[in-house]
């Protein structure tokens, strides 16, 4: 990382022009798609193939683009959306969603609905480690690789 820091002045301008055709040609390099998937523990001694966590290290040149398309065009998609489209009731991926701001809209939701309701249903659902119980392996069976 040092060595791009003290690099950035002689690398940033021929970075720049590499960016900006990927971006006019609206072309991403094939390398910039590949990501090598890093499997970290979760514990200090791993014994099954759920005790690790899969990291995918990308390319450092996918970030800047990465971040300058969602940037230019996720976020102000999401934020205006077409009018076919509601994401009122969407908090992943956007700029100000989080756990919390759904649990607070959901909590305001379900506390007025009552004023309009004879009764409200609430169904929670809980999906503790729900990532950790995807089967990972290419053949098919659990905890095998």
């Amino acid at each position: 990382m040092q060595f791009l820091q003290l690099g950035a002045p002689a690398f940033s301008a021929p970075l720049t022009v590499l960016l900006n055709q990927s971006f006019s040609a609206g072309v991403v390099p094939q390398q910039w798609k590949v990501a090598s998937i890093t499997l970290v523990p979760k514990l200090a001694k791993p014994a099954q193939c759920c005790d690790y966590r899969p990291i995918s290290v990308t390319p450092i040149l996918s970030r800047p683009a990465e971040r300058y398309s969602v940037r230019s065009f996720i976020y102000p998609a999401l934020l205006q959306p077409p009018p076919s489209l509601c994401f009122s009731d969407q908090y992943a991926f956007r700029p100000s969603g989080s756990t919390t701001a759904a649990l607070v809209a959901l909590l305001h939701t379900v506390c007025d609905m009552p004023a309009t309701n004879n009764f409200v249903h609430v169904i929670a659902l809980y999906f503790s480690k729900a990532f950790d119980s995807v089967c990972h392996s290419t053949n098919g069976k659990i905890g095998t690789t």
